[in-house]
């Protein structure tokens, strides 16, 4: 038997072995023009989101970077998709992020959209619009629902108190309210009193008007005449002794003066003070013996801050709620604003009347008073979401239609109920303003601006801008307490627990609780006086509650707003060198704000997930080390 050694055709194998690589490379061949082309539409998709005008293949693109001319011979730019800000006339990369710069065509030489339009102006396609979320509201007018908040306390109104004080000495008979708390009516007895001069004034009383009935004489004779001074003087001197009219009339007519006359109420209420006096008591002229209070309508005794003390006026609605009743509402007015301010808490005293008819009410009880302090008059209104505060103006964003959105600078004035603001000018009734998805639009605008900028600049023959004037210098520190030094730490401390957790990368989008610095910064108000720091404090406050009971997309939008305040509020009044060492500014372009952290790495609160490190260091609030 032979054996034979295997062999390989080598020949038979090797067109084999090529058609698989060449099936491999057609495959990878496949692929990465598969890459090329959704590259391609994603890149083309991105800048008909972002600038419609733009619209244009890659390699129209491509061969305009020659010419320094779009394809249908606009002028070209470049741009960052990661930083909008960085505008160029010439291809390269990015300073900031070192991407490639894409390009970026203007609707026209001036940087406007097509069809023109105010500077900034932004056009996007309709379908874009409703993907981006983009909700506009309407311009209404009506009157604006404002309140001030304020603790208040019960007190009996002091026009409603009556001194049963006697003007005759005597002995008390019979004490009938002798209970302090007893309620009265209007004409109850209250006491018995056993006085012989009343006795003898009530005498003469009755002696003078038997004389004039014996008389018989017309009252136009001397003698009638006579008999009615008589008669007129002792009433006089009854009612100088405390007797009412009608007592006066009934005791006139009686043959004999009453051994005892009976005192009654002059009002409804209940008996606040009683005096040591018991049935038997001697009492002498001057003494008080009760004190009434009319309780049928409460004073409710509010302390308003300085800063809100200029909104209230008497005659203003205002609505209340006792601690001890929680489920009742009870409502009045303004009736007493007092013209000073204590020194001390730096408010003033606001009293407001509210009817109590089943007297329910006690004084010395707790409540919070809502005082109505809008306007009368209609008014301009828009959501406050919709305007955009810049820290140097304020601006909101016209739907004209058509995917065509216009700046448009306002003059804000006082904020209402139902999240609506006032505007002063800039906008009319029945105009449409953006009201969700806004700050997207604003990026976009900006962007124009700065085109329409840059172009201006070459077309004038490259002069440079002229430079930007700096900033005023800070105003010196706020003189802090103690007190108030501790809760500017506490709004630190409670601030970065919500930055850090918004920095941190989110493994659900579960929304934060601003709780903790809602209340250190209600907690600074009364702690901090003058109008610059309440000023501080409100704005902080205000932002702060904006956090609350939203999703966590829109509270990190919302913390812009939280994180200006609070470096607002911490520049003019500094947290404590231990606080303030290891505290620093940041920056991020592409939020267009500003931000506190701990140490000078990154975390970015706006992004987290997505640009984490996406910021640069602006400051250290302190003698922080480690700046980078």
């Amino acid at each position: 038997m032979t054996t034979e050694t295997p062999t390989t055709n080598t020949a038979s194998l090797a067109p084999a072995a090529r058609r698989g690589r060449s099936a491999s490379l057609v495959l990878l061949l496949l692929f990465t023009a598969g890459g090329i082309y959704a590259g391609m539409r994603w890149h083309t998709t991105f800048e008909r989101w972002l600038m419609p005008s733009a619209a244009g293949d890659t390699a129209a693109a491509a061969s305009a970077k020659e010419s320094g001319k779009a394809a249908d011979g606009k002028k070209q730019l470049w741009t960052c998709g990661m930083h909008p800000q960085v505008i160029q006339d010439h291809p390269g990369d990015c300073p900031i992020c070192h991407m490639k710069l894409t390009p970026l065509v203007t609707a026209n030489d001036a940087g406007e959209p097509a069809g023109g339009g105010a500077l900034g102006t932004v056009v996007i396609d309709p379908a874009v619009v409703q993907n981006m979320g983009v909700r506009t509201a309407v311009v209404t007018e009506g009157p604006l629902q404002e309140t001030v908040r304020a603790t208040a306390i019960l007190a009996e109104p002091e026009p409603g108190r009556r001194d049963i004080n006697l003007r005759v000495s005597g002995w008390i008979q019979t004490l009938y309210a002798n209970t302090d708390g007893m309620a009265v009516k209007k004409g109850d007895p209250l006491f018995d009193l056993y006085s012989p001069d009343l006795r003898l004034a009530i005498e003469e009383l009755i002696t003078a008007r038997k004389s004039a009935d014996r008389t018989g004489q017309d009252a136009g004779g001397s003698l009638g005449q006579t008999s009615a001074a008589l008669i007129a003087a002792a009433e006089l001197r009854l009612q100088t002794l405390g007797l009412t009219a009608e007592q006066i009339a009934e005791l006139g007519g009686m043959e004999h003066a009453p051994a005892v006359v009976t005192f009654f109420s002059p009002i409804d209420g209940h008996v606040v003070e009683k005096a040591s006096v018991y049935n038997g008591s001697a009492v002498m002229a001057g003494q008080l013996v009760l004190r009434l209070a009319d309780r049928s309508t409460m004073w409710f005794e509010a302390r308003v801050p300085e800063g809100s003390i200029g909104r209230v006026r008497v005659g203003q609605r205002a609505v209340a709620r006792v601690n001890a009743l929680p489920e009742r509402t009870f409502e009045g007015e303004v009736v007493f604003v007092h013209p000073h301010l204590d020194e001390m808490t730096r408010t003033a005293l606001v009293r407001m009347a509210m009817p109590n008819p089943d007297g329910v009410l006690r004084s010395a009880m707790y409540a919070i008073a809502d005082i109505d302090v809008g306007s009368a008059d209609p008014v301009t209104l828009i959501p406050r979401e919709a305007v955009i505060d810049t820290g140097e103006k304020q601006l909101v964003f016209v739907s004209t239609g058509k995917g065509r959105f216009e700046p448009r600078n306002v003059a804000i004035g006082l904020s209402g109920e139902q999240g609506l603001v006032q505007v002063r000018s800039g906008l009319k009734v029945g105009e449409s303003v953006v009201s969700s998805g806004q700050f997207l639009i604003d990026s976009e605008s900006r962007l124009r601006e700065a085109i329409a900028k840059f172009l201006a600049e070459k077309s004038s023959g490259g002069a440079a801008a002229a430079p930007a004037a700096k900033p005023p210098p800070p105003a010196a520190p706020i003189a802090l307490s103690p007190a108030a030094q501790e809760r500017v730490d506490a709004i630190v401390s409670a601030y970065l627990v919500l930055a850090e957790s918004l920095g941190a990368v989110q493994k659900d989008a579960t929304p934060l609780k601003p709780d903790g610095l809602v209340a250190a910064v209600h907690a600074l108000h009364g702690e901090v006086s003058g109008p610059e720091g309440k000023r501080l404090v409100s704005e902080a406050a205000a932002a702060a509650e904006s956090l609350t009971s939203k999703p966590i997309d829109q509270q990190r939008e919302a913390f812009k707003r939280v994180s200006a305040a609070v470096i607002a509020l911490i520049d003019a009044m500094p947290p404590s060198p231990k606080v303030a060492d290891s505290l620093f500014v940041l920056h991020c372009p592409m939020a267009k704000a500003d931000w506190l952290q701990r140490k000078a790495d990154v975390a970015n609160p706006y992004y987290a997930d997505d640009m984490k490190e996406c910021g640069s260091l602006v400051r250290p609030v302190g003698g922080a080390k480690g700046a980078r």
